[in-house]
């Protein structure tokens, strides 16, 4: 058997020294990208993945230089496409495993996420940071597609000279957001059902969900398993077809507890960043042609600004990486 490793890394805000990338931040010192740049690339040799999907990249050339300092992909593929600056954050990827369908982003929501029932239709019909789709090879037989993506935070969307103190609007802020979220969580199970029906090829999300691996959103995404009792049995394949599953609770049923984290805020302990896996990579699925062995989290740079009197350093990153590790059986 063979271990392929994936993970996620929200790097955030890579950019290149001297250039803005928002404009309530100054942009980064030579030497501030430098330690940047050096933390991301010690962070990814501890990660020893084979495939990275990454979040809040600027410029390309600064994810390139970053994945350069690592060490880990020479001779590999490392991209971020529209990554020029003035898009906003974009989506990226490194592997070391070859590359047979070259990464493309998905900006547009596919048709039929806006189909209107009871009067009630998704007024969203973009993604806020283009999802990245690339396909990869597994092995000399096998072939796996890998989305990375990025979807909307629970920051709150404020209408245009709000008070930000103002509790009402907060409230239609966070609604607002939400909206945004589950609609990319939809367009996203679409591009994903479009990937894993009808077919064996085993299908990974890496990203940052921004919500728990219960929360609606992230259920959006990943579909639901038959019950025991419904549908009928020879309805049931069908539905494991079309499903992903959460390497966390795999992981957590393995391991037999759960102590993880990516994210802190304001005492609020989650899981935001996720890795998901079609049934071929779940030992549940007689015919898988792998499994989750183990899941990774590192995390050991984040902080309750609760408890600790430790400013925030944007040098780090303030999501923790995590790592899934999926052993492979002989093709």
């Amino acid at each position: 058997m063979v271990d392929v490793k994936v993970g996620t890394f929200n790097v955030l805000n890579l950019a290149r020294p001297g250039e803005q990338f928002y404009p309530d931040q100054r942009p980064y010192t030579s030497t501030e990208f430098d330690r940047k740049a050096d933390w991301i690339a010690e962070q990814l040799r501890r990660m020893d993945a084979d495939v990275v999907g990454f979040q809040e990249v600027f410029h390309a050339e600064a994810l390139q230089e970053v994945c350069k300092r690592s060490g880990l992909y020479t001779g590999g593929t490392v991209v971020a496409p529209g990554a020029d600056g003035v898009s906003g954050p974009r989506l990226g990827l490194a592997t070391r495993l070859p590359v047979t369908e070259a990464a493309t982003t998905v900006e547009r929501f596919p048709a039929g996420v806006d189909v209107p029932a009871e009067g009630v239709a998704l007024p969203v019909g973009n993604f806020s940071r283009p999802v990245l789709r690339a396909r990869l090879r597994l092995d000399e037989t096998r072939e796996v597609t890998v989305f990375v993506v990025h979807l909307k935070s629970k920051r709150p969307i404020r209408a245009a000279g709000a008070d930000e103190h103002e509790p009402r609007e907060e409230a239609l802020g966070k609604a607002r957001a939400l909206v945004r979220r589950a609609s990319e969580a939809a367009a996203l199970r679409f591009l994903v059902l479009d990937e894993i029906v009808g077919n064996a090829r085993p299908a990974i999300v890496l990203g940052d969900l921004n919500d728990a691996t219960r929360a609606v959103t992230t259920d959006i995404v990943m579909g639901d398993e038959p019950s025991r009792f419904w549908p009928r049995r020879e309805q049931k394949p069908a539905y494991w077809d079309r499903v992903l599953y959460s390497a966390h609770e795999i992981n957590s049923r393995l391991a037999g507890r759960d102590v993880s984290y990516t994210h802190i805020f304001n005492g609020h302990y989650e899981n935001l960043d996720h890795v998901l896996v079609s049934q071929e990579f779940y030992d549940g699925n007689p015919q898988h042609i792998g499994e989750v062995a183990n899941v990774r989290y590192f995390n050991d740079h984040l902080f309750d600004s609760r408890l600790s009197n430790d400013d925030r350093d944007r040098i780090v990153s303030d999501h923790a990486q995590l790592v899934a590790e999926i052993r492979l059986r002989d093709g």
